[in-house]
């Protein structure tokens, strides 16, 4: 038997081995150690997002935070006059994001107040339909798209709720228990779209006889508001039966209040037609976790849980190619043709006419 000849070990060298090895492990160490005892905190962001109530799905948020460390916190308004108070005192560079319709997106863009996100790379975004991209602009990055309509009860109305003018003038089972939006923009235009005017008139008269119908809607209201909002708050104690409304509003009043009686419908004079879009307040640094954010509930699975869960339509093109033929033919969120036939976009109003619609509202409150 042949026999290998080996040369003997070299311990001097595996000495010096195993102590460059030994260094070298503790510099590891002590990089780990660094790591993740100083990087990581500092990395990890809070990215705080003003919106409407109920409006970003809590599961999608918890996901995005396991997955990246970023943690989301939700501040909301409950009306566009709100919003705007917020946004002309300068209040918009508390936040790294804030969620609006594309009118107001695009006027306080031009402002100045929102910066363009063109120019930042964010996942995912290609996602949303050329459609929504252009409404939304280079101040905005699309979210959901939808419609202002009636939601009620339908176990308590013995009326067909068709019209804004079943709102405006609730059939008495609903009287007392009605709610009305407090926004200067929208519930002027119910007024101005239940007496056949565009909602977005100029006109003295057409504005006057609005306030007259809006006026007279006050003793059959339970109080002006957000109606999301308010069942929110109250629960299954809620007394809400009827109330102006967005038809991404649906799921949540259902879910809050334990009513699944609720309906929502685009009254037959015609609508407002929105599409909600994420903005960045001018002079905020866009994060990378606000980046990161972005492309999470931009990816298709994502989009499409979040649109889900909530109760909105999606922009997101992709996600509606895994949505479920439900959610993609609920006329209740979708935006068919022929809604859209009947649909106004939203538009910014002259500043002149926006106080003259500010001091109906609050002329309004006061006969509350």
């Amino acid at each position: 038997m042949k026999r290998s000849h080996l040369k003997p070990p070299d311990i001097k060298g595996h000495y010096h081995f195993f102590l460059k090895t030994c260094i070298l492990s503790v510099k590891t160490m002590l990089v780990v150690f660094f790591l993740c005892f100083f990087v990581t905190p500092l990395y990890a962001q809070d990215i705080k997002i003003l919106t409407w109530e109920d409006y970003l799905s809590e599961s999608v948020i918890k996901a995005f935070t396991k997955e990246t460390g970023h943690t989301v916190k939700l501040y909301y308004y409950d009306s566009g006059p709100e919003l705007h108070a917020m946004l002309s005192k300068g209040q918009g560079s508390q936040f790294d994001l804030v969620l609006m319709d594309d009118a107001v997106t695009g006027h306080y863009g031009k402002e100045g107040l929102f910066q363009s996100l063109t120019s930042i790379p964010i996942a995912n975004l290609q996602y949303n339909s050329l459609q929504s991209q252009q409404t939304c602009g280079q101040y905005g990055i699309p979210y959901a798209q939808g419609t202002m309509g009636i939601i009620y009860r339908s176990s308590i109305s013995k009326t067909v709720i068709d019209s804004w003018t079943d709102l405006l003038t609730p059939p008495k089972e609903h009287v007392g228990t009605t709610m009305m939006f407090k926004d200067d923009i929208d519930t002027i235009a119910i007024a101005l779209l239940a007496q056949g005017s565009d909602p977005f008139s100029l006109d003295q008269d057409e504005l006057k006889s609005a306030y007259l119908l809006l006026k007279a809607q006050t003793k059959y209201l339970l109080r002006y508001g957000y109606p999301v909002s308010y069942v929110l708050r109250q629960g299954k104690s809620s007394q809400l039966t009827l109330a102006s409304s967005y038809s991404d509003d649906l799921k949540s009043i259902k879910r809050a209040s334990g009513q699944d009686d609720w309906k929502y419908i685009v009254p037959k004079e015609g609508t407002l037609f929105y599409v909600d879009c994420f903005t960045a307040p001018s002079g905020v640094v866009v994060k990378e976790g606000t980046k990161a954010l972005l492309g999470f509930i931009n990816d298709p699975v994502m989009a499409y849980k979040n649109a889900q869960d909530i109760g909105f339509y999606t922009t997101n093109q992709a996600a509606l190619l895994l949505s479920s033929d439900e959610y993609k033919n609920n006329k209740e969120i979708s935006t068919s043709a022929e809604i859209l036939k009947r649909s106004y976009k939203y538009k910014r109003l002259p500043e002149s006419d926006v106080i003259i619609r500010n001091k109906m509202l609050s002329l309004l409150q006061t006969q509350e």
